[in-house]
């Protein structure tokens, strides 16, 4: 019971991450302008900080869909099955292509490489996480054919 409850907060924080997401969508130049006024940056990393959002947001929006995918499975009762692992598959796939953006931005913007960083870490998090899950449904499909 109390697992079912964790998964589905994590359901509701993935869907309030995915609002989330969308409003930034719409309000990316203004924020980003509201950060350089802040922070006194200059005019000309206006465009590399915009592109780089936009560059990212299909991806952390696939990224999101998947971990509500991944998690309704789980609320299903469906953990430890192929598809989950294809889903953590291009989880850190999407994150792998989000670390070569940051990476690719931070020579526009330093402050970029702690992303780069944070993002690599991640992905080696879900790749760990995808090879359990993947050793687990072998082995759950050996236990299955035992008699």
């Amino acid at each position: 019971m109390k697992k079912d409850r964790s998964t589905l907060t994590s359901l509701i924080c993935v869907i309030l991450f995915g609002v989330a997401l969308l409003a930034i969508a719409f309000t990316a130049p203004m924020l980003t302008r509201m950060f350089m006024d802040f922070f006194n940056r200059p005019e000309t990393v206006f465009v590399p900080i915009v592109a780089t959002f936009y560059s990212i947001f299909p991806f952390a929006a696939a990224v999101l869909g998947c971990l509500g995918v991944l998690l309704t499975n789980i609320i299903g009762g469906k953990v430890f099955i192929r598809q989950n692992v294809a889903l953590l598959r291009a989880i850190s796939i999407f994150l792998f292509i989000a670390t070569l953006i940051f990476f690719v931005s931070s020579f526009y913007m330093p402050s970029f490489w702690l992303l780069t960083v944070c993002a690599a870490f991640m992905v080696l998090i879900v790749r760990v996480v995808k090879n359990c899950f993947a050793a687990a449904v072998i082995l759950k499909d050996e236990n299955e054919l035992t008699i």
